[in-house]
């Protein structure tokens, strides 16, 4: 019997959150609402937005309910988010200690407090060829299961990472490999395939030397980097000045 509660997911048309979507609406017959946050500043932005619109197509193409399963999706500019103190005050205080706490989670600690959700789900993922930073580390110890995803425990022994309550980690024990091998045996590889990755394009392709396409390369998924991209992620290892 399908799960009507609906779960509020992160979306940016990425390999990980296009997984937990394709997983949700195909395999476990769950409804889902979207949220999509436009960084103007991101060069990404266009190809992020193609991506999103290959792949809902795909799933409509695929689920007979398509409308009533996947809500509308929301999505907000950055500028919109409006300043929430006590969330940019976590977030200072966990970047001053762990230093590698992107910017992109000030913004989404305001978004949640200001939309009021208490369950958005981070598509986070795991990572067998490299260790979790320290921060994702802490977390990961902080985390319990319940019913498929992992939120912050009651009690955290840190303070600090109260800024994680209204967030959802369900991915964050699996591997991109992990998702690929699930995607195949429950035949949404091709909608997966149809995702983006890049921070930086080049010429409107992955451009080979960001951190995701370094990623892509290193974690086993080379065959979603076009040649181009091989090509300049090798001459920037070995040291050519790229861009």
């Amino acid at each position: 019997m399908p799960n009507n509660e609906i779960v509020n997911l992160l979306w940016s048309g990425g390999w990980d959150s296009t997984f937990r979507l394709c997983d949700l609406l195909l395999v476990q017959d769950r409804r889902v609402r979207l949220y999509y946050v436009v960084d103007p500043g991101r060069q990404s932005v266009a190809q992020e937005i193609k991506a999103m619109q290959r792949i809902r197509k795909r799933l409509q193409e695929r689920i007979a309910s398509f409308d009533t399963r996947l809500l509308s999706m929301q999505v907000v500019w950055l500028w919109e988010i409006a300043p929430e103190s006590s969330m940019t005050s976590r977030y200072e205080s966990l970047r001053k200690r762990f230093k590698s706490f992107g910017p992109q989670y000030e913004w989404l600690g305001r978004f949640v407090a200001e939309q009021g959700i208490g369950d958005l789900e981070l598509s986070i993922e795991s990572n067998s060829f490299r260790p979790n930073g320290p921060l994702w580390s802490a977390l990961e110890d902080m985390l319990v299961e319940e019913e498929r995803n992992f939120r912050l425990c009651d009690n955290p022994s840190d303070p600090d990472f109260e800024f994680f309550r209204s967030f959802r980690f369900p991915l964050i024990k699996t591997t991109k490999l992990a998702m690929m091998h699930y995607a195949k045996e429950h035949g949404f590889d091709d909608i997966m395939f149809q995702s983006w990755f890049c921070h930086t394009p080049h010429n409107g392709r992955p451009c080979g030397i960001c951190h995701p396409c370094h990623f892509v390369i290193t974690e086993g998924m080379s065959r979603r980097m076009p040649l181009s991209g091989k090509i300049r992620y090798i001459l920037h290892r070995i040291g050519f000045k790229l861009r």
